[in-house]
């Protein structure tokens, strides 16, 4: 399963790797792209204040569970984890996962992305 880092974390991971002697280019270049993304987010304006936009729903599994698919997630498998969603409420779904031995942290159609991919529903 991937590592999940923050920002910070990342840094000093690359600080302890190289006050280590070791080589954290390519680190620094994941680094670069998450810093850049961070400051090219998506903004709009309400009133005074400018908020960043949500994500969609393809973004928001692809962020979460998308590690889980090769290819991500979008087109019939997107579909089909909204038809998911659905169709089940979020406690069947989340025993479902805890039958199924995986994770029942996240919304409907996380758990329904994790289900599929275990080729459970």
């Amino acid at each position: 399963m991937p590592l999940r880092l923050n920002v910070q974390q990342l840094k000093d991971l690359i600080n302890g790797i190289e006050a280590n002697g070791g080589d954290a280019t390519v680190l620094r270049r994941e680094l670069e792209t998450l810093e850049g993304e961070a400051n090219r987010a998506p903004q709009k304006r309400r009133g005074s204040r400018v908020e960043e936009e949500e994500p969609t729903v393809e973004e928001h599994l692809n962020n979460r569970v998308g590690d889980l698919f090769p290819d991500g997630i979008h087109g019939e498998l997107l579909t089909r984890l909204i038809d998911l969603d659905r169709n089940y409420n979020l406690k069947e779904l989340k025993a479902m996962c805890v039958e199924a031995g995986v994770s029942a942290g996240g919304d409907k159609k996380e758990l329904a992305a994790k289900l599929v991919s275990k080729g459970i529903l």
